[in-house]
């Protein structure tokens, strides 16, 4: 007896994969974006993000996805066929080196709770120095507006990106506690 053709998988998107298209624009050699970018907003429960993975593709730290009880971090669902799913391995490898799949509970814009999988890097074994990539962070923003995600979401990453840009302006001294004013060192 053959078998039936395997069911679409719920995927979560919170990161770069919120709008390949626009990740492409700084990484040209990205390989084939799937075609599986519709989906609807929704938030993944108990989680959130930290930036502690280097990545030489961003000049800096990305983002990796973190069991966090109690947060919520937006993002866009989507179902993706069977067929396509070794396209997205590919894809999230190297947009930002999200080799790892898991399972994350979702909630649905119409309040429905069900299981996705999402793509994050692998926690480091130590984590990594200097400063969070103001490249990622810029894409990270664009990606959550041109997905929909909500104004406030998009404005908060905005101001990271923002933040991270200003330090690495000031440079290394702006880092150091030891020269802060009013401090002994």
């Amino acid at each position: 007896m053959a078998a039936g053709p395997t069911a679409p998988r719920s995927w979560f998107a919170y990161s770069l994969d919120l709008a390949p298209v626009i990740a492409r624009e700084r990484l040209p050699g990205l390989p084939p974006i799937p075609d599986v970018l519709e989906g609807e907003l929704a938030e993944a429960l108990d989680v959130d993000v930290v930036y502690d993975v280097a990545s030489a593709a961003w000049g800096g730290k990305v983002a990796r996805l973190v069991d966090a009880p109690g947060h919520k971090l937006p993002g866009m669902l989507r179902r993706v066929p069977a067929d396509a799913w070794d396209a997205l391995v590919r894809l999230e490898s190297a947009m930002a080196g999200a080799t790892e799949v898991r399972q994350v509970k979702v909630r649905t814009f119409t309040g429905a709770v069900l299981s996705a999988h999402v793509f994050t890097p692998t926690a480091p074994a130590t984590p990594a120095q200097g400063l969070v990539s103001e490249a990622f962070l810029v894409t990270l923003a664009l990606s959550a507006e041109e997905a929909g995600l909500s104004p406030d979401h998009v404005e908060r990453l905005q101001a990271e990106a923002r933040i991270v840009q200003a330090l690495q302006k000031a440079g290394p001294e702006a880092l150091s506690l030891s020269k802060a004013p009013g401090k002994k060192g």
